[in-house]
Formats: C-alpha cells, structure tokens, sequence
C-alpha cells in the first residue's frame, strides 16, 4: 500500500524485517511507545505503525494509524536520514493530532 504518493512511502509489512529493525533500529521512546528507526540501502521508504489489540476497538485503532499517516505525510522531514521507520503504539489515553504532533516535535526531530 502506498501510503504518501508524492514522496514514494510503502507500508513496511515483511514480519523478518519489521523484526530487524526492532532489534536493531535506533529507538527513541516518546509518550505514546517508541519509535524505531534504521537506514537501509534500500530506496523506497517504508513505514509501519504497529498497534496492540488491547489499545481499543478497530475504529479506534484505525484512528490512530489515521492520525499517525496525517501527521508523517504533513512533516516528512522526520524521514530525511532514515528510510525504515517503526512507530510502536502502547498508550491507551485518548488521542489529538495536537497532542501527538507535539510530542513526536519534541522527541523525534533531532535523531
């Protein structure tokens, strides 16, 4: 699935190398559950946004995943270094834009 046309953004779906990446990525832990990063030889970027079950119903995970693509495709240059990101979502509080924008400003813009 592509998911930011414009800047060549696929989903991360090959459970070897999401296992990879958790192992061995750059993680940055924020308020919602950390972030893997790892830079690859590979040119496409790929992104995966891994949520629990136990987080909530399906339209409210599906909800977060919304949130989460809004918020990569507004401020692509979180990707500039690195062509494989994790976003591991653990909190179960109620979610904003607003809030994980901020969030994610202040912990993932200098990794």
């Amino acid at each position: 699935m592509n998911l930011i046309k414009q800047h060549n953004c696929y989903s991360l779906s090959n459970r070897e190398e999401i296992s990879f990446i958790l192992k061995y990525g750059t993680k940055r832990s924020t308020r919602f559950g950390p972030v893997f990063f790892y830079s690859d030889s590979g040119s496409d970027i790929k992104i995966a946004i891994l949520i629990k079950k136990s987080i909530g119903k399906a339209y409210y995970r599906n909800y977060i995943k919304r949130i989460i693509r809004f918020y990569i495709r507004t401020d692509f240059t979180l990707l500039e270094k690195y062509n494989r990101v994790i976003f591991l979502y653990k909190n179960t509080e109620n979610i904003t834009y607003k809030n994980l924008k901020n969030e994610y400003l202040k912990k993932l813009v200098f990794v």
